[in-house]
């Protein structure tokens, strides 16, 4: 089969996939229900809700790819202004971490259905050999990044090449930006296969649980660390910078080895800065290292997405329950438990829980730059978690999806489920000040 052939075929298991992401996260996608034609017809409602699917997919696709362009070059605003307090490689450094973030954000949530092989049902059926499906799976997986790694790759190699005029340079950052990209998907691919694992297991262990509420707040922090861009010419850049520009030199070594400040201090080094030898050979060995783990990295991102395609993804092990215990709660409690035990399974739903607590600990973070904590600081801060809080009732009914339907057959009142939801709604506004 051709290349050509083989990507224009790749287009039907991607579709797929971003049409499960957004069935998973959004369940029967209430946006799509807005301007319907034949409400009485299934079949005509089942087809107009997957083409704004896909409408609405491809144009969130566009909108992030571009906002993932503009983190990746803030942490150089400060170079581009002629700025000279401020250093190279921290720039380097901070972009290399934003764009890791936010790929990472972004990866998971479509890939999370694509490690399932139900995205690949309708080329199974068609008569092509085992190779051809897997190039076929492996193109399909490289649409679900392509914009986001095309993109923050650009965008980080021609600030370099334009800022230090180095062809050295800007071949490492080249290297540099397509480690960080690998690692990126590698990282939001075993973290969608977990998920997914868990999602098709069922169940509620002590494990699984504590591991979902450390991924959550890890989400959490990544998206924070996005909302404090707005504060990096003024607040992150300069210490970053004077760390790694410390006077002392096993500080300087310690930084060299850690990712992605070995690819800042070497760009740098490369591109004329003063960089004391022991720390650039050690950001040189750390260089290699890293290069040699994205090797893997990809390596096993090729053979997952191989397992995929012949629909050996993800294994499950199930153990037959002989001894259980079940404990019942009132009404009340058990449905406001059973929406937090649903939610939970997603994180981007899951971590509607805190967003208006990490939303409000960005404002005043950003206000204490301050010298002043003025009203309006306060009431923004107020309104930015208020606005996420009004949020979270329709996050947990597009969670329950059909499984309302399930809910209405059992003893509880319509009553009874909105004031759960309430309940969660003021619990979740209540931190914020």
């Amino acid at each position: 089969m051709k290349l050509t052939e083989a990507w224009r075929l790749s287009r039907l298991p991607y579709r797929e996939v971003v049409y499960r992401s957004l069935a998973q996260e959004r369940n029967r996608m209430w946006w799509g229900t807005f301007g319907r034609k034949e409400s009485n017809k299934d079949s005509a409602d089942d087809s107009e809700l997957t083409k704004k699917a896909l409408q609405i997919a491809k144009f969130d696709k566009s909108i992030i790819s571009l906002f993932n362009i503009i983190v990746s070059i803030i942490p150089f605003g400060s170079l581009l202004l002629g700025s000279k307090t401020l250093g190279l490689s921290s720039s380097i450094s901070l972009s290399l971490a934003v764009t890791f973030g936010f790929m990472t954000l972004y990866a998971i949530q479509t890939l999370s259905s694509f490690v399932g092989a139900e995205s690949s049902v309708l080329l199974m059926t068609l008569p092509i050999s085992p190779d051809d499906f897997s190039l076929i799976t492996l193109f399909s997986f490289v649409r679900s990044v392509d914009y986001l790694v095309v993109g923050s790759v650009l965008s980080q190699v021609i600030l370099v090449a334009y800022l230090t005029l180095s062809p050295l340079a800007t071949a490492l950052m080249f290297v540099v930006s397509l480690i960080n990209s690998v690692f990126a998907v590698a990282v939001a691919l075993w973290l969608s296969r977990v998920f997914h694992k868990n999602y098709l297991r069922g169940g509620r262990s002590n494990k699984t649980t504590v591991f979902r509420g450390l991924f959550v707040l890890l989400w959490g922090c990544l998206l924070m660390g996005v909302g404090l861009l707005l504060s990096v010419p003024y607040y992150i850049l300069p210490i970053l910078d004077n760390t790694l520009q410390s006077a002392n030199a096993l500080v300087g070594f310690l930084l060299s080895l850690i990712y992605p400040f070995s690819a800042g201090l070497l760009v740098s080094k490369l591109s004329g800065s003063i960089i004391p030898l022991f720390t650039s050979l050690g950001a040189l060995a750390a260089i290699v290292f890293y290069a040699l783990g994205a090797w893997f990295s990809a390596k096993w991102s090729l053979g997952t997405v191989k397992l995929i395609a012949q629909g050996a993804g993800v294994r499950i092990n199930r153990s037959r329950a002989i001894d259980f215990q079940i404990k019942t709660s009132g009404p009340l409690r058990g449905y406001v438990m059973k929406d937090l035990r649903v939610t939970s399974r997603n994180p981007a739903t899951a971590f509607f829980f805190v967003l208006p607590v990490f939303e409000t600990v960005i404002v005043a973070f950003l206000a204490s730059n301050l010298e002043f904590l003025r009203a309006s600081t306060v009431l923004i801060a107020t309104s930015m978690g208020a606005i996420f809080a009004l949020l979270i009732p329709l996050a947990l009914l597009n969670s329950e999806g059909k499984g309302i339907e399930y809910a209405k057959t059992l003893p509880i009142t319509s009553q009874r489920m909105v004031s759960a939801k309430a309940l969660i709604t003021m619990a979740t506004f209540f931190p914020v000040p």
